[in-house]
């Protein structure tokens, strides 16, 4: 489930942004907690010593929305604007506090009273006319998005499968097939993701449903070939009246399938619920426990796949912070119990991983908006429950798999960017046929609708 909480996510940065204009008090917005109170109490001597110091005011505003007091940002906005009513950049900042605040129509005169200011500078116009589109979108009941990406991917084991040929199984050395060890591969893929939301009238209450799918295709191992499709319906609650703000919790229910080899692979129903929390404007919380029922069908690629039918429990966790204008970071917390017919089979794992997202200046002309790389480093632990005795019949597989990953993203429009993706990822573990590593590179292009 998507369940946004009005927050733009460009906001932090803008905020920072404008915090250092041409002669302002101070050229770097501070960004810890203790350092943004120290500097907001500064800002107020100097602004009580100088009240007609506009550069201070607005520093103090913009360290205050950092700070998370948007009143006493608020209030230093509208008293600027008796000083100097012809500062179209300060009405867009207090449009965009109302329009944090949930404030729909005031925030829209703020930002119509900036437009209607002689010489609006471009950017500020731009900024203006995206939230007034965002107004009118967010006071219509029904609400609609939708992301679309296309692209290849190279993988040099794209199977994951032991790299060499030799394994043990019970105590004795087997050499594989070759094709039963790691091959590389190519596939073009389509993946997608389409939310729709109607709004209750009831505080912020919706019903929200999200389908997503992917499809690819590969160019040797046609085995792979994949289709997948993935509806989860169901309310979702603004905890804000019970003193929750930017708070919501959904609860859904899931319907999904999966294709393998141009065959049902197999099929769940199940249900979930998701916390969306915005403790302050710099950090998100965003969790989801989810419980599935799966069925798995026999083909003559799996002939015995049927043995993994059985209940799937999930809970993941991201908690992500802005650090400062350019960077953001996130922890992750993966976990999940898989029943299956077989024991063998049955398996819990834990792990976590950190992240960064760095966005910087185009370096293009011809491609204005902001870059940004994304990196992201993760390790799960997997236990099974009992010994496969066709492997090993005295010790049951434990694996420890790791994953580094970099992206760049390039948006070429608004609504349209190309992505750059590489990855390695490699599994130990003590059942060789399980051991394996992989080295991925991918281009993506993605359009936003």
């Amino acid at each position: 489930m998507s369940l946004g909480t009005g927050l733009p996510q460009a906001w932090v940065a803008e905020a920072s942004e404008a915090a250092a204009p041409a002669g302002a008090v101070g050229a770097e917005t501070p960004t810890g907690r203790e350092a943004l109170l120290a500097r907001q109490a500064a800002l107020l001597e100097i602004m009580l010593e100088r009240p007609a110091d506009l550069d201070a005011a607005f520093e103090y505003a913009t360290v205050s929305v950092l700070a998370g007091d948007y009143e006493a940002a608020i209030s230093t906005f509208e008293r600027m604007l008796i000083f100097a009513p012809e500062l179209p950049r300060v009405k867009l900042e207090l449009g965009v506090l109302y329009y944090r605040l949930g404030s729909l129509e005031t925030a829209r005169y703020y930002f119509q009273s900036s437009l209607e200011t002689p010489d609006v500078p471009p950017d500020v116009a731009a900024k203006v006319e995206t939230y007034l589109a965002a107004i009118d979108t967010r006071q219509q009941p029904a609400q609609f998005h939708a992301l679309l990406a296309v692209g290849a991917r190279y993988q040099t084991n794209a199977n994951a499968a032991p790299g060499g040929r030799q394994v043990n199984l019970n105590g004795r050395d087997f050499i594989l097939d070759e094709t039963a060890t790691g091959q590389s591969d190519v596939n073009g893929f389509a993946a997608g993701r389409v939310h729709g939301a109607y709004d209750l009238g009831t505080q912020g209450d919706l019903i929200e449903a999200d389908l997503l799918f992917f499809a690819a295709r590969y160019a040797d191992l046609v085995r792979l070939d994949t289709g997948l499709a993935e509806l989860t319906l169901g309310p979702s609650f603004n905890l804000a009246r019970y003193g929750l703000d930017d708070t919501q919790l959904g609860v859904y229910g899931i319907f999904s399938g999966v294709r393998l080899n141009h065959e049902n692979y197999n099929g769940a129903l199940g249900a979930g619920a998701r916390l969306v929390m915005q403790p302050d404007i710099q950090t998100r919380i965003d969790a989801k426990f989810e419980w599935r029922y799966r069925w798995y069908h026999d083909t003559q690629d799996y002939p015995t796949v049927s043995d993994r039918t059985g209940s799937f429990l999930r809970f993941a966790s991201t908690v992500s912070r802005q650090v400062s204008k350019a960077w953001r970071a996130r922890v992750l917390l993966l976990a999940d119990f898989e029943e299956t017919r077989v024991n063998s089979d049955q398996s819990f794992e834990l792990g976590g991983g950190v992240g960064v997202t760095y966005r910087f200046g185009s370096p293009v002309a011809q491609l204005p908006r902001p870059w940004s790389v994304d990196l992201e480093a993760g390790y799960l632990n997997r236990q099974y429950a009992e010994p496969d005795p066709l492997i090993d019949a005295s010790e049951s597989e434990f694996d420890h798999e790791g994953w580094v990953r970099g992206a760049l993203t390039v948006p070429l429009r608004y609504d349209f960017s190309v992505g750059f993706t590489g990855e390695f990822r490699r599994q130990y573990s003590n059942y060789d046929l399980s051991t394996y590593s992989n080295t991925s590179a991918m281009i993506s292009l993605t359009k936003a609708f």
